[in-house]
């Protein structure tokens, strides 16, 4: 028996520790700022005709998947701000934008909090779970489906970099969505999960908005970039 409990305590402790980091880590937004059954429908059920279709859709998906496509998607695997240098250049680099680098991990993190958040209150299954003829590209996600967390935290940050550089607008919202689009290529999530995450991403940015410390540092990082964006088109 002492020896079980020994075995217990430890993990309430780490259970609690991680509790308290993520509650520590929000920075500008936090999920208590959000009511996720009143923002997001409800995903269709498993056995619905709505999922088969998904299904369906993703299969096609999958048969038509290029050796590029697979590159994209494998890079995108681990999110980071700077993935978006895939279409804004190489310039843009944590190493020449500290201060951005600083400023979109915060808002990185709050964004992955609040997705995380989310997942909990709708629990769905992954498709790959649920039909076995969806071989996902890299390592099968564990967390729940909905809504994809890669959607929501690409369009979070595409929605930020886009307030800060006015000009590159439609490249970062539209790489943006392509992260969320190849997860569904990726055989990683259903097309209603990307769609729930971009919803929610436009709602924690909006929110964001409304912090006066995430003003005050996007203000800061826009003027670090907008310092080293290159004048001229370079190659991305």
């Amino acid at each position: 028996m002492v020896t079980q409990t020994r075995r217990v305590v430890p993990y309430i402790l780490a259970t609690m520790m991680l509790a308290l980091s993520a509650t520590a880590h929000a920075t500008f937004v936090s999920s208590k700022d959000f009511d996720f059954k009143k923002l997001l429908v409800q995903p269709p059920a498993l056995d619905s005709d709505d999922v088969k279709k998904e299904i369906e859709q993703m299969l096609k998906l999958q048969a038509q998947r290029t050796d590029e496509q697979i590159t994209r998607i494998k890079s995108e695997s681990k999110m980071t701000p700077f993935i978006f240098s895939q279409s804004l250049g190489s310039w843009f680099n944590p190493d020449d934008l500290p201060v951005t680098a600083g400023f979109l991990d915060k808002v990185l993190t709050d964004a992955k909090s609040v997705c995380s958040s989310s997942k909990e209150v709708f629990n769905r299954t992954r498709p790959f779970v649920i039909d076995d003829r969806l071989k996902p590209v890299s390592d099968k996600e564990k967390s729940s489906s909905y809504p994809s967390s890669h959607s929501t935290r690409a369009m979070v940050l595409a929605l930020t970099l886009a307030e800060m550089l006015p000009d590159q607008k439609m490249t970062v919202i539209a790489q943006g969505r392509l992260i969320g689009d190849d997860r569904v290529v990726a055989g990683q999530h259903f097309p209603s999960d990307v769609a729930a995450g971009r919803i929610l991403a436009k709602a924690i940015f909006e929110k964001m908005l409304q912090n006066p410390d995430f003003q005050a540092e996007l203000a800061k990082a826009k003027q670090e970039c907008l310092a080293k964006e290159p004048k001229e088109p370079v190659k991305k």
